[in-house]
Parts: structure tokens; C-alpha cells; sequence
């Protein structure tokens, strides 16, 4: 069955939760591997971006450790899409002993190739990160200039999220169907480590996304402690300014029109709608495109091109939204 519009009363907000989200400031080592004790944990680094010419990427590398030191899986993936369409799909699995990453700074190299340099800039102050790399016949080479101040936090199932880059400027090249193709916009990165299994026995995924105006950035997710009821957060970020955490009983998570589809209960219009004393926000989020992915045989991944429309004010002043970003859902059940 598939594309059935359903009226649901799923997706409601946990507002009574126990748990708290508290970001902090990072440093540029909680970039770098963080590795685990653990057998069984995956990390990853993540960025996507929006660009000119109807252009928007994503690149991941996430390692997968199944028995620590002696089953390791680094994968890459790169996507590349048109007006929210995918148009290219790529990755590539290497072993432990083709991955090499250093635990003081942002920098992976895969069979001897570097991947991601990050470095904070002595002069300005500014986050910049290179990713320059090739995964089977897609390559790309793309520079991340932070323009948000980052932050980090435990989530619910006691994984570590850093937000690097809240958004960066970007600029580079990406090339794909033998077409080399100059491009510009706006981007995120982000890196979650020590996602254990016991992660996905005690939580049944997330949402999440993150929306600009002209200087705010807003980034949101809502974790899922059962399959209907989930925990809403959101950071507000102003442009070259630091960063502003919204409670959870402030914030609401509101979908209003759904369908089944892969199998599954998909939003297709939902709204985020915030306020306390200091940050006030009204968007809804229409989806465009949906792109599904089957991970490990029993989660389901879909990324989705937004439009969003609407308002953010933080402090006394207010910018509207009218543009495409990007968002995820993850589900472990």
C-alpha cells in the first residue's frame, strides 16, 4: 500500500519527560573520532547543503563497529539531488584498516585519501572544513565556512550530538554523469558518537531538521520514546552570535496530514511551533520529495526536501521564511 492519505493522531508531543536537552559550547576536538569501549556502537559525521543552480548534497561517513577492532565497516555515501529529486546515489563500504582518523581534530582519510580537514581559523575565529573525495563515480570538492556558533548535547538515549556547524557558507565543485558543475549555498554539519544498540532498544528514531532566514537558524528534531509520542527540542542561532535553547514544554510538533508510505505512517505537512521568552517561531513545513533508504534490514531512513513558510523572532526581531531545506526520519522499529 502506498501514498493512502491517513488522518492519525501520531507524532504527539512529550512534554511530561524526565529528560532534559542542555547544549553547551564545543571545541574543535569533539569533532575528531570519538571511538567507544563498546563493541557495538556507530559514529558519524554528517553535512548537506543547499546550493545554487536547484542543486542540494549530503555527504556521511559512519563507522560500524559489529565486534570492536575485528568487524568494522566505514561507509560513505554521497547524494546528490535536482529540485529535491535525487539524482545520484553513491557508496562505498571499507574495512578498519582503509580508516584513519585523528582523536585531536576533524580529519578522516579512507584508503589513503583524506576525506574531511577541519580547523578553526586563528584570525577570524571561523569553523572551515574541506571535504574533498571521490565514492565510486561521484566525486565532490566542497569548502564549509561556519557562520553559526556550534553546540552539543546528550539525547534521550545518551548519545553525543555536536552541532559544528549550525550553517556555513559553501562553495566548491560537485561532479557526477560526467558533469563538473561549480556550486554555492548554504550548509550544516553535524557528528553524533557513542550510538550504542541500546540507543535504538530505547527509542524508536527521530526527526530532524534545520530551517535559515536571513540571520536566524533554527535546528530542531523530536525524539520518539514510543511510536506516537515523541520529545521535541530546538537551538535558535543567530548569524556570528551564539545560540539560544528552547524548552520542551515550549515547543509543539504538530502533524496534520499524513500517508502510508514504504509501509510506514509518513508526514506530509507539519508544523513547528515555538515560543518562550526569547525566541517565538510559526513554520510550516510542506514535504517536496521523499527519498527512503533501508538500513541494516530493519530501519527505515527517509530524507525530505521542505518547503518552509513562515516566521522566526528572537529577541525583538522578526525574519520570514520561504525557502526549501532539508530533514530527516529515522525509524529503528
Amino acid at each position: 500500500m502506498a501514498d493512502r492519505k491517513i488522518k492519525t493522531d501520531e507524532y504527539k508531543n512529550n512534554k511530561k519527560c524526565s529528560f532534559s536537552f542542555s547544549p553547551t559550547d564545543i571545541t574543535i576536538k569533539d569533532d575528531a573520532f570519538h571511538g567507544s569501549r563498546s563493541s557495538r556502537f556507530t559514529e558519524w559525521w554528517y553535512f548537506d547543503a543547499i546550493l545554487d543552480k536547484g542543486y542540494s548534497v549530503q555527504l556521511s561517513i559512519r563507522v560500524l563497529s559489529i565486534i570492536k577492532n575485528r568487524l568494522v565497516f566505514i561507509i560513505p555515501r554521497f547524494d546528490i539531488y535536482k529540485d529535491g529529486k535525487l539524482e545520484k546515489h553513491t557508496r562505498k563500504k571499507y574495512r578498519l584498516k582503509d580508516f584513519h582518523a585523528s582523536h585531536d581534530i576533524p580529519f578522516v582519510k579512507l584508503a589513503g585519501k583524506q576525506f574531511i580537514k577541519g580547523h578553526v581559523d586563528k584570525s577570524t575565529g571561523q569553523w572551515i572544513y574541506d571535504l574533498s573525495f571521490e565514492i565510486n563515480d561521484a566525486s565532490a570538492d566542497l569548502r564549509f565556512v561556519g557562520c553559526t556558533k556550534g553546540w552539543k548535547g546528550k539525547n534521550p538515549g545518551g548519545d553525543g550530538w555536536g552541532v559544528m556547524l549550525p550553517r556555513a557558507t559553501v562553495t566548491g565543485k560537485i561532479r557526477y554523469n560526467g558533469k563538473e558543475i561549480n556550486v554555492k549555498g548554504v550548509g550544516y554539519h553535524d557528528h553524533n558518537w557513542e550510538v550504542k544498540a541500546s540507543a535504538a532498544m530505547s527509542n524508536f528514531g527521530w526527526y530532524w531538521g534545520k530551517i535559515n532566514s536571513d540571520n536566524y537558524t533554527i535546528t530542531w528534531a523530536t525524539i520518539f520514546k514510543t511510536r506516537n509520542l515523541g520529545q521535541p527540542l530546538l537551538v535558535a542561532n543567530t548569524k556570528n552570535k551564539g545560540y539560544v535553547n528552547v524548552k520542551t514544554e515550549n515547543i509543539n510538533f504538530v502533524v496534520t496530514d499524513t500517508h502510508i508510505e514504504n509501509g510506514k505512517l509518513l508526514p506530509h505537512t507539519f508544523i513547528l511551533d515555538a515560543h518562550d521568552e526569547n525566541v517565538s517561531v510559526n513554520i510550516t513545513m510542506k514535504v517536496l520529495d521523499i527519498h527512503h533508504v533501508k538500513m541494516m534490514l530493519i530501519m527505515n531512513y527517509w530524507r525530505f526536501h521542505l518547503h518552509c513558510k513562515g516566521s522566526i523572532k528572537i529577541g525583538s526581531k522578526e525574519e520570514l521564511i520561504d525557502e526549501t531545506h532539508i530533514a530527516e526520519l529515522l525509524r529503528f522499529k
